[in-house]
């Protein structure tokens, strides 16, 4: 491992708060982007320039200076799809900028800053209510997730700027966040002492980590008796973030920030979680440090298991390397041992604040307060042999189903309008049947014994006769004369309809008193 410092201020002597590798590497070169409480993102590259000599030279080169935010940035981060080749950079005053490279010549150069060799120009703005402390990609590099001190969670379409998941009020100052490999979950850390496992879709929150029935164990010189404990550090632990991270291949978990209190010791160190055991809601492992972590950073690649070695915490069936960062070390472990099996400390005079691999796995930078970068040069032959299968080629233990689907009845189809007046028809049809087929019933009409024949409306009906009227009937045949109609004896004219060739004819009646 080759350690390198150049003497430059990568910011006017400002302190660094975050760095990032670019995911492509072209013809030896790595690009990396640096941000700090000034107000600029600015964009580098760094080879090592002949790596046949014994400690190959590093050079690095300005590429670009990007202006456009007007508070320190806390968090700078490159899409992982190069298709893509976006970068989003998120500052004090809530707002993300998604940057892009342009076709355009760059602008000319201001001051006596040196000019720009790529042309990165603001596409997107987004934007929270206060600071944004986290960022992360989704693994596809259309999504771009954020958690911020308004204690909120946003997703946003990258190319739209469209805002596809909100989380309000997920917790107290959100300052760590990593996506799932897989796309499935979202982890995310705050200062309240809680880690948060959500539905990367809807935002859900699926589990929560902060307090756990662990059992009896010794860590160190120290007894650890089976009782409920808080995992995490306060708010006390000041950091810019609290890094949590998934490992490439999705299987495990790491949190920093683990602080047990056991009486009056405090013991500090990182958190392993299984993705097949995230129902017990604690930890698999704790691998204790001396000082307090705050970041945790996965190796790109996957390495084969250590034959010799007669543990394997995490039950893969590969070997997983990551690293730690605590103030002033580099603390490194894989997912084989529960100690750490490489060291780094004291190789800079302030704070550390930020790491990242590069895409290869063979170097590695981290920036500090103080305004400088470290450069490592790394030798696999250290870690052990790269392994020639892929993580998805290996069968890992299924994990299990955190994202419940509910089913919902089938509701029923609305009818249209035609159903609606067919089915009123046939109603007012059935009514009309049941009026016809049961007569009303009058007082002066009383309900007979028998069945009732119901005639028609269209067919008239005949009048019962009484006995008078039967004998008029009679004299129907006998021609009216003058003297039988003016006759005194008629006291009360009496007329009668009927039909003749289809018309009625009113026809005057005689009544006839018989003394």
């Amino acid at each position: 491992m080759d350690h390198y410092m150049p003497e430059i201020f990568y910011h006017d002597r400002k302190a660094l708060l975050s760095v990032d590798i670019h995911p492509t590497i072209v013809k030896g070169k790595c690009k990396f982007v640096t941000s700090s409480v000034q107000n600029e993102v600015r964009i580098w590259s760094y080879e090592f320039e002949n790596v046949n000599l014994p400690v190959a030279p590093l050079a690095v080169h300005f590429i670009a200076s990007l202006s456009g935010h007007n508070a320190a940035v806390n968090q700078v981060k490159f899409c992982q799809n190069p298709d893509y080749n976006l970068l989003a950079s998120g500052d004090c005053h809530g707002r993300i900028a998604i940057w892009q490279v342009s076709d355009q010549p760059p602008p000319p150069p201001c001051d006596d800053f040196p000019p720009n060799k790529e042309n990165w120009v603001r596409f997107k703005v987004l934007n929270h209510e206060s600071d944004v402390t986290a960022i992360a990609w989704s693994p596809c590099g259309k999504y771009l997730a954020s958690v911020s001190n308004d204690d909120s969670c946003l997703v946003h379409e990258a190319l739209t700027g469209k805002r596809t998941m909100s989380v309000s009020h997920l917790r107290h100052f959100p300052n760590g966040i990593s996506w799932d490999p897989d796309g499935k979950y979202l982890v995310t850390m705050s200062t309240d002492r809680k880690m948060d496992l959500l539905d990367a879709t809807k935002g859900t929150k699926l589990r929560t980590f902060g307090i756990a029935d662990l059992p009896a164990m010794e860590i160190g010189n120290i007894f650890l008796e089976e009782k409920n404990y808080k995992l995490f550090h306060d708010d006390q632990l000041m950091f810019f973030q609290r890094g949590v991270s998934f490992s490439p291949c999705g299987q495990l978990i790491v949190a920093p920030c683990a602080h047990l209190e056991v009486e009056a010791t405090d013991i500090y160190g990182t958190l392993v979680f299984k993705r097949w055991e995230l129902e017990k809601d604690r930890p698999a492992v704790i691998l204790p440090s001396a000082k307090p972590t705050f970041l945790v950073r996965f190796c790109p690649q996957i390495f084969d298991l250590v034959i010799d070695s007669p543990t394997n915490y995490s039950g893969l069936p590969y070997r997983l390397i990551w690293l730690a960062l605590t103030k002033d070390s580099i603390m490194f472990y894989d997912s084989q041992h529960s100690h750490p099996i490489g060291v780094i400390e004291n190789i800079h005079y302030n704070n550390l604040s930020e790491a990242v691999w590069s895409p290869d796995g063979r170097s590695l930078l981290v920036s500090s307060l103080e305004g400088y970068c470290s450069f490592f040069k790394l030798k696999f032959d250290l870690w052990g042999t790269l392994s020639v299968k892929k993580s998805k080629e290996f069968e890992c233990p299924p994990s299990p189903q955190l994202i419940q689907t509910r089913k919902r009845p089938k509701k029923e189809k609305k009818a249209t309008v035609n159903e609606k007046e067919k089915k009123a028809i046939v109603v007012e049809k059935e009514k009309e049947e049941e009026r016809v087929a049961t007569p009303t019933l009058t007082p002066l009409r009383p309900a007979s014994a028998a069945a009732t024949t119901v005639t028609p409306k269209s067919a008239p009906s005949t009048p019962k006769l009484g006995g008078m009227l039967k004998y008029l009937r009679k004299q129907e045949g006998s021609t009216d004369s003058p003297s039988t109609i003016n006759s005194p004896r008629c006291k009360t004219p009496v007329t009668t309809d009927e039909k003749k060739d289809g018309k009625s004819v009113k026809k005057r009646v005689t009544l006839i008193t018989l003394q």
